[in-house]
């Protein structure tokens, strides 16, 4: 190899190098920083977006059953499933996850889910609240126009009395 070809060996490594040191300052992570395999039990996760306390929020894009993030606190945003199904943060109350080298860590969102309706009386009117739960116990919404609204019938015995349709939302 001649020496022109060294210096330009040399030159794109130093590149590469400037270019790892970039990205690392951007996204906060120092060299030393230690990452962890986190384990994803749950199913069908598209896209997962875990915001980190002292740091960067991080997207994972069909993710698989792991990713791997630096040790830190950090508190699930965003969930896209398969289907058009999502989870959004929507309040500060959700707990933050710690994690850590010494200890493995599990995030338990996503299928498979669980339908609940929660059926409370307001007078002569029966409200009908549903929610579709991660196993994680996370909500999840459809983002996409599934077409007729559902059906639904009360009956007292085998009486019917009464009959409509969800709206949803």
């Amino acid at each position: 190899m001649s020496n022109m070809q060294n210096m330009q060996n040399s030159q794109h490594k130093l590149f590469a190098l400037c270019m790892i040191a970039l990205i690392f300052r951007i996204t906060g992570i120092s060299y030393s920083q230690a990452f962890d395999t986190i384990r994803l039990e749950g199913e069908h996760i598209e896209r997962l977006v875990q915001h980190r306390k002292d740091g960067p929020t991080q997207r994972f894009d069909h993710p698989g059953t792991t990713i791997r993030l630096p040790a830190g606190e950090y508190r699930l945003e965003d969930v896209r499933l398969k289907n058009g199904y999502t989870f959004r943060r929507r309040s500060s109350t959700y707990h933050w996850v710690t994690v850590t080298e010494e200890k493995p860590t599990t995030f338990k969102i996503g299928a498979p889910l669980k339908q609940t309706v929660k059926i409370e009386r307001q007078g002569s009117i029966l409200m009908l609240n549903y929610e579709l739960k991660g196993i994680g116990g996370e909500t999840y919404y459809s983002v996409v126009n599934r077409g007729k609204r559902p059906r639904f019938t009360v009956f007292k015995g085998d009486k019917e009395i009464g009959s409509g349709r969800f709206e949803f939302g």
